[in-house]
């Protein structure tokens, strides 16, 4: 029997208030914010799409001040001249952002995110088994427990400041370490995991009465479940920020609290790996040098050490400062970029090398603060972060973690889309990756390459090459042309000495061929396509050249800007047709109904409205303090339009 059309409409107007009502009690829906290019348009969505442009291209050298057609000499003597110790071909990973590490990487051992899975394949195709890193702000609030009502994986509770950062306290489950161990499983995936070190999180800083015991259920259950793809733990996460908390805490109060947690990591049975820490991983208001030099840090935590960690952005865009993107983007364009950041942690590297240590720069990326809009997210990041990974590895040191910081960020890697249903083609991948492909294609898989940075062209900041050694003999060369000039004149010709008959390229480059460009990106001739568009496989028809040589001499054409590897031997060279992927078969739609439980599509990628608004616009990076990382972006809830319009369905045949 059919309503009276009074009372159906007062059944229409009462569903649609009650989904109004949702969208600011339970569970937060956000817009798909496609791009638009649209006269006028004003972009409104998550930076990590924003398809506006602001910068240009740094201006171009004066006429006949760079050459060129230059010479590369290489060491075929065995000696390996200028060359840093073995570095993996996975140098290059990635940080996620612990708050993340179920949208990234899955709920379980048994929902595994494909689109992660592709991504990371893509890696160990190239390089050996990918590293990464699981810490971050949320680590120091983040509490493992067994399970979470309703079958959730995380919960994020307990909205408000916490130290220097304003960040959840984030509640995780074994099954985001179960994930992490299938996905290891699969690719062989080394993990850092961030461990709480701030014992001052529930109670104002009183020493000692208000102290929290170390919370070490991390150590004792991840031990067991990540086994030999444990490569270690971060124990605090720039804890030079706990100042934010009291101004009164120090490098010496720091030493003590760090000794506290290795005595209890000693005394604990249930921990067997008793040296499996990093440290001391500061960033901003103390140097790692003067915990080093004046507090004895290696001499006192050495035999619990296996990895110095540095956490270091070369800018940042945090509120109360003044930001210039332009200058940054024109420094960045520039070999003295990362020269000028390694040399900065010369003596740190020395120190650590000398004791026997790794150097871990475990986050970083183009700026703390989520990036700069036309920087972080544009071609110009994936460049400025191959020159720094090889000037790194040139180093010696061992790893470098491009930061992974989730919708409100410019500079990620990758992101899934910013609503909970994952269609497979659905994921974004930036333009550090592009990097990481690069680098571990210059790398190698054989974990014994050893880089040195060839000063190439007199020293010239705008075309720098670095050489790769196997076996103490030459094997790939990378050059970078740091100069956009679609008219071509400022292509460079590198003349490379060796015996090679015949040598093979791939090459890093942008549509348009302009360092602010954001899409169209290609490694080797294929993409991972644009907003939206990936699965976390490359698209395309892959392109490798092959280089004829004559007397002696191989010309390498590297047009401006772009990046070449280029492979001098066979045995350097491995075809791209090995790659294990995986099928993105767990999929939901955005419109019409949503196949995912509630409380998961409130908790699983990002807050529910009830804690933003306790948060007062705030995102799991948002610093309170001036100095480091922030998340501006809010996000406006729409109506639930499609769901609407089931409801009116139903009420009319009602």
């Amino acid at each position: 029997m059919a309503l009276p059309l009074n009372s159906r409409v007062v059944l229409l107007l009462a569903s649609f208030a009650f989904l109004l009502s949702l969208v600011h009690a339970e569970v937060s829906i956000y817009e798909f914010p496609v791009p638009r290019p649209t006269p006028g348009y004003i972009y409104k969505g998550w930076q990590a799409y924003d398809p506006s442009q602001p910068l240009q291209d740094p201006p171009l050298p004066a006429d006949n001040t760079v050459p060129l057609d230059f010479n590369v000499q290489l060491d075929t003597t065995g000696n390996a001249t200028g060359a840093g110790n073995s570095v993996p071909g996975s140098f290059l990973g990635i940080s996620i952002e612990m708050s993340l590490a179920e949208a990234i990487i899955g709920p379980n051992s048994s929902w595994l995110r494909p689109q992660f899975l592709n991504l990371m394949s893509n890696v160990k195709e190239r390089a050996g088994p990918p590293v990464l890193r699981v810490g971050g702000n949320t680590q120091e609030k983040a509490i493992l427990v067994d399970s979470l009502n309703g079958g959730a994986a995380t919960k994020k509770v307990a909205i408000g400041p916490t130290s220097f950062t304003n960040t959840p306290t984030l509640i995780f489950t074994l099954g985001i370490l179960e994930a992490m161990r299938a996905a290891s499983d699969i690719l062989g995936i080394q993990w850092f995991l961030g461990i709480p070190m701030n014992p001052y999180l529930i109670s104002d800083y009183q020493r000692p009465s208000c102290r929290d015991p170390p919370r070490l259920e991390i150590v004792e259950k991840g031990e067991s479940i990540f086994g030999d793809y444990l490569w270690g733990w971060q124990l605090g996460n720039e804890p030079d920020l706990y100042v934010g908390k009291n101004a009164s805490y120090n490098q010496g109060n720091y030493i003590a609290d760090f000794q506290l947690f290795v005595d209890a990591i000693n005394n604990d049975p249930n921990i067997k790996n008793k040296n499996k820490l990093g440290g001391p991983a500061v960033c901003c208001s103390w140097t790692t040098d003067q915990l080093i030099d004046d507090y004895g840090y290696l001499q006192k935590f050495g035999s619990s050490l296996n990895a110095v960690i540095i956490e270091q952005y070369p800018d940042q865009n945090c509120p109360g400062f003044d930001h210039n993107p332009q200058q940054t983007l024109n420094n960045y364009m520039n070999h003295t970029a990362a020269v000028n950041f390694r040399q900065r942690y010369q003596k740190t590297t020395d120190s650590a090398l000398t004791a026997g240590k790794p150097v871990v720069l475990l986050e970083t990326n183009t700026a703390s603060c989520n990036g700069f809009l036309g920087v972080s997210d544009a071609f110009a990041a994936a460049l400025w972060a191959t020159d720094m990974a090889m000037q790194l590895a040139s180093a010696s040191w061992t790893h470098m973690m491009l930061h992974l910081g989730g919708q409100a960020a410019y500079y990620n890697p990758f992101v899934p889309p910013p609503h909970n249903a994952s269609a497979p083609f659905m994921w974004t991948v930036g333009p550090p990756m592009y990097a990481i492909l690069a680098v571990a294609e210059a790398l190698g898989n054989s974990n014994s390459a050893r880089v040195a940075d060839l000063n190439a062209n007199n020293g010239n900041g705008l075309t720098p090459a670095y050489v790769v050694y196997e076996n103490s003999q030459p094997a790939r060369i990378l050059l970078i042309n740091y100069m956009s000039d679609p008219s071509g004149a400022h292509d460079y010709v590198a003349r490379i000495q060796t015996d090679a008959a015949q040598v093979r390229v791939r090459r890093m480059e942008v549509a348009g061929t302009s360092v602010t460009g954001k899409t169209n990106i290609t490694w080797a001739g294929q993409t991972f396509g644009g907003y939206f568009e990936s699965d976390g496989l490359l698209r395309g028809e892959h392109e490798t050249e092959t280089v004829q040589c004559s007397g002696g001499v191989c010309s390498i054409h590297v047009q401006g800007p772009s990046v070449a590897v280029v492979f001098l031997t066979d045995a350097s060279y491995e075809p791209d047709d090995k790659m294990q992927t995986f099928s993105s078969t767990h999929t939901t739609r955005l419109f019409n109904t949503a196949a995912v439980d509630g409380l998961v599509l409130a908790t699983s990628n990002g807050l529910s409205a009830a804690q933003r608004l306790a948060m007062k616009g705030s995102g799991t990076s948002l610093r309170n303090d001036r100095s480091k990382n922030s998340a501006s972006g809010t996000a406006r809830p729409i109506l639930l339009a499609s769901i609407s319009f089931v409801l009116l369905c139903f009420v009319i045949s009602l």
